[in-house]
């Protein structure tokens, strides 16, 4: 029965590397950890279980937040679009202008990766 448990958790291993999408990766890479952890359990290889427990919400974290980043995406391409429909002597007012906005955009940066001096604001 060990063995058996041993050799799935080494499976599960392998095809994680298979895997071709993030979600699909993280969620083979859960039950690895799980069936590992448990084979350190019951063969008393604590070096094992210690890792595994220590992967498993790390892998649970990780799945949680690539299904929180579509949405983020949504919500920050609809920030931008919504900054490049204000009206020119507003833009002025802020300190930022079309040209700047969609660069921005276009380089694909977050609000996580903004600062002053890549800001729409700070674009010439």
């Amino acid at each position: 029965m060990t063995n058996t448990l041993g050799y799935a958790a080494s499976c599960a291993v392998l095809a994680s590397f298979l895997m071709r999408t993030m979600v699909s990766l993280r969620l083979v890479a859960i039950l690895s950890n799980v069936l590992f952890a448990t084979f350190g359990y019951v063969q008393h290889i604590y070096p094992v279980l210690f890792l595994h427990a220590i992967l498993l919400p790390i892998n649970l974290l990780r799945l949680m937040d690539s299904q929180r980043a579509p949405r983020a995406r949504r919500a920050y391409s609809a920030i931008v679009d919504g900054l490049d429909q204000l009206p020119d002597h507003v833009l002025a007012e802020l300190g930022m202008t079309r040209q700047g906005i969609r660069e921005f955009y276009r380089r694909g940066e977050g609000a996580d990766a903004m600062d002053d001096t890549h800001s729409p604001r700070h674009q010439a």
